[in-house]
């Protein structure tokens, strides 16, 4: 009895790591920009997958200098408006500059990335979930 007990606890112990694993493949490692280049419409955010999506309607550009843009109406600040983020891409994340606290950066996975659309996990909302225009 206690040995079938151990082999299902083993055996649920490896069907959950195996699920875990899964879950981290599921990020898009990218090459260079070229994958993320051009004007994406920040549709919403959301803390998480299954989380409640606060609407955003944002752009934001991807430039090939290193610079993303991104404007449209800012819910934080409840105005329009435009800012410019030097970015690069480390380990097939997106490092982005952090305004307002020099030296440290909004680290962005590509979480999913499928013909016109891309989420994002990271930064300081969870899940960004993006349409290329």
């Amino acid at each position: 009895m206690r040995v079938k007990l151990a082999c299902a606890c083993a055996f649920g112990a490896f069907l959950s790591l195996g699920a875990f694993s899964e879950l981290a493949s599921a990020e898009v490692a990218l090459k260079d920009k070229t994958e993320i280049l051009g004007k994406w419409t920040l549709e919403s955010v959301a803390p998480g997958l299954e989380k409640p999506k606060i609407v955003e309607n944002r752009i934001w550009e991807f430039r090939a200098d290193g610079v993303v843009v991104t404007s449209g109406y800012n819910r934080h600040f409840k105005r329009d408006d435009t800012q410019q983020f030097n970015y690069s891409i480390v380990d097939g994340k997106i490092k982005a500059e952090d305004a307002g606290r020099p030296g440290k950066t909004l680290d962005y996975a590509v979480y999913e990335k499928t013909g016109n659309v891309m989420i994002l996990k990271g930064g300081m909302e969870g899940f960004y979930f993006f349409k290329k225009n």
